[in-house]
């Protein structure tokens, strides 16, 4: 799935938490940690403007093992535990991780990235349709559409409730 869905769905997924932005930005950190670096470099090599997907030999390694590692959900167990251990609190916002890794299993193909969410127990990995098919595009985005529009109703509706009230 796009970067910016990623957001959408954490921000409109956990919304009801203290600060979803965060759980907005946990979202989307799968994909910086791996491919921003990726894009950063093609910055600087001048290759920014190149269309459709990257070649996958043109990808260096360390980017494939980062993608291995941040698109696990072993690894955001083991995370999760390690914080847990060192702060005594679970923090919501977190969930946005594994839920990037849970939206890429079934939008991602085995041609080109496909999710690795078992990494490093197994090399398993589900054979889904490419979040870039523009049909699956337009339903994405009608859906975080109508999402987005079920909470800011609930959310005029409360403010409402209030405004009556006094």
């Amino acid at each position: 799935m796009d970067i910016f869905a990623h957001f959408f769905w954490a921000y409109a997924i956990f919304h009801k938490t203290k600060k979803p932005w965060l759980a907005g930005l946990f979202g989307i950190l799968p994909d910086i940690f791996s491919f921003g670096i990726f894009f950063v470099m093609r910055i600087f090599s001048g290759n920014i403007f190149v269309r459709g997907p990257p070649d996958p030999s043109t990808v260096p390694a360390f980017i494939t093992n980062s993608y291995n590692y941040t698109h696990s959900l072993i690894i955001f167990l083991i995370a999760l535990f390690i914080i847990y251990l060192l702060t005594k609190k679970f923090y919501i916002f977190l969930l946005g991780w594994p839920l990037h890794v849970l939206l890429d299993i079934p939008t991602h193909t085995n041609r080109l990235f496909p999710t690795p969410f078992l990494f490093p127990i197994s090399n398993y990995m589900f054979n889904g349709i490419s979040w870039g098919n523009p049909l699956f595009i337009k339903i994405n985005y009608s859906l975080l559409l109508l999402a987005y529009l079920f909470i800011y109703r609930n959310k005029i509706k409360k403010l409402y409730k209030q405004l009556k009230k006094s």
